[in-house]
């Protein structure tokens, strides 16, 4: 318990905070606009492109400091949350293009970012809800790499899991139509579920791969991989 508290005031463990309270701030961008909070618009504007300057400026600072198992958590969790999330795609589509899916959730984020739900997509809309997509898939990643370092492929597969139940019990299931728990379309609970246990699995092998520590945010084991590789 006190390796807890003393981990607790480090530089990299401050920076490890703010940078896993900025990366959450992109996922629930979505939900928290259908809950009725704000314009997904808005929220994009004031709370998401924010975040991201400030990650910008806390990895530039973490290089600038030597911050080394940071900087290698969160480059191993963006890359390894945006590989997973074309990996969840396939699954995704193909549950559209089935009829498992009431719509492209890419292009509905697009148009509720660029507050064109009534008028359609464009082809701005489209890129920019894809982007935001992708987005979340490598903040999601930040999270799951700077807070439980690298962890067997199971950890991964439980925390998509996780994610999928909270999507579906979220607001943003009635943006889709589906109702709650998307009991109005029985295949697409099986759908999301199916694709993020892709995306988990992708997440917690490529993790276990790319970062090179296990100890998670408030432990550091004696010798990581990195320290090896210098020796």
């Amino acid at each position: 318990m006190r390796g807890i508290w003393q981990r607790l005031f480090q530089e990299e463990t401050i920076l490890s905070g703010i940078v896993l309270m900025m990366a959450g701030i992109s996922p629930n961008i979505f939900p928290a606009a259908q809950a009725g909070y704000a314009k997904m618009s808005w929220l994009a504007i004031w709370l998401l492109i924010p975040s991201l300057v400030v990650l910008v400026a806390v990895f530039l600072v973490a290089a600038l400091r030597h911050q080394k198992r940071l900087i290698n958590r969160m480059m191993a969790g963006a890359g390894a949350g945006l590989m997973a999330t074309f990996a969840l795609d396939v699954v995704r589509l193909a549950g559209f293009h089935l009829g498992w899916m009431p719509g492209d959730l890419g292009m509905l984020l697009g148009v509720l970012i660029t507050d064109r739900f009534m008028a359609g997509p464009s082809a701005l809309s489209n890129i920019l809800g894809y982007t935001y997509h992708y987005w979340n898939g490598a903040a999601f990643g930040i999270l799951f790499a700077v807070l439980f370092g690298r962890k067997p492929i199971v950890w991964g597969i439980a925390y998509g899991l996780f994610i999928a139940a909270v999507f579906l019990m979220s607001p943003a299931m009635q943006a889709t139509g589906a109702g709650f728990m998307g009991m109005a379309m029985p295949m697409m609970p099986v759908t999301i579920s199916l694709a993020h246990l892709v995306f988990g699995s992708v997440l917690g092998y490529l993790c276990h791969k790319w970062v090179q520590e296990d100890g998670w945010l408030f432990h550091q084991t004696r010798w990581s991989n990195y320290e090896l590789s210098r020796s």
